[in-house]
């Protein structure tokens, strides 16, 4: 929080952080999200594969406060494209389960969020969330608590309302004129897709993958690295460490003396 002209006390933006709602089933509840996120300062609505958009509607839940957010909304039909410019996705579920997590509370992720680039709070449909499929999408998992474990499964414009206090409460909270930034800027989810496929690639190739369900080994090994969340030239690090495998088990009498990758360079 820092001081802007005039005297007024102003905070720090959160419009870097957009909401992302897979395949969102009714209108009213996207225009409530939207609502919810006017109260807090957050940045674009995305829908992906949404159920309903009925304009009538989504305007009557979003009230005149939020016409604005639905006027920038975004349409996506693919998942992976919704999620390719961020730089940190923050997946949500009331579920628990040993393959979901680990969990974050809003309060504990909020000041990572804030810090960063640009960044998504993802959404799944009302009924059942984020698929487990989805949630390996993410680099942080997000689970509000509540009081009872039966009670657990919130509306989606309230779960939108928590984590939007949450981000603010933490912007005020921070000092100076914005957040203390990342050391580092992590890498986009188009890069970091990448360098996974020719990751998971290479190690089917080496047998360290299971043929039948490499996705699900390979979350084990993206939970390592969404500990501190890979940048863009650490990304071409580990695709040209994978080039460089995959050129040497096809030139087994030339490996030791193959020319090596240098970091940042992939072909």
């Amino acid at each position: 929080m820092f001081d802007a002209p005039g005297g007024r006390r102003e905070i720090i933006s959160r419009a870097h952080i957009d909401v992302v709602l897979v395949e969102p089933q009714k209108s009213e509840n996207i225009g409530a999200a939207a609502r919810a996120m006017a109260n807090m300062g957050l940045g674009r609505l995305v829908l992906v594969r949404p159920r309903s958009l009925h304009r009538e509607l989504m305007e009557s839940a979003a009230t005149c406060h939020a016409l604005d957010v639905l006027e920038k909304m975004s349409v996506f039909q693919d998942l992976d494209q919704a999620l390719a410019p961020y730089t940190l996705v923050a997946g949500t579920t009331a579920r628990r389960g040993r393959r979901r997590g680990p969990f974050h509370t809003p309060r504990q992720l909020s000041p990572l969020i804030l810090a960063g680039g640009p960044a998504a709070l993802l959404f799944g449909p009302e009924r059942m969330g984020l698929s487990t499929g989805d949630l390996r999408r993410c680099q942080k998992v997000v689970r509000i608590p509540t009081d009872r474990p039966e009670a657990s499964s919130l509306n989606l414009a309230q779960a939108v309302l928590i984590l939007g206090y949450e981000l603010l409460l933490a912007a005020e909270e921070a000092s100076g004129p914005a957040a203390e930034p990342l050391a580092l800027r992590p890498a986009p989810q188009a890069e970091l897709a990448g360098m996974y496929a020719d990751l998971t690639g290479f190690l089917l190739q080496i047998g360290f993958l299971p043929a039948d369900n490499p996705e699900h080994w390979l979350m084990n090994i993206k939970k390592i690295f969404n500990r501190s969340l890979l940048t863009s030239g650490e990304c071409n690090l580990w695709r040209g460490i994978c080039r460089q495998g995959r050129w040497a088990l096809a030139h087994p009498g030339l490996a030791v003396s193959a020319p090596l990758e240098r970091p940042g360079h992939v072909r």
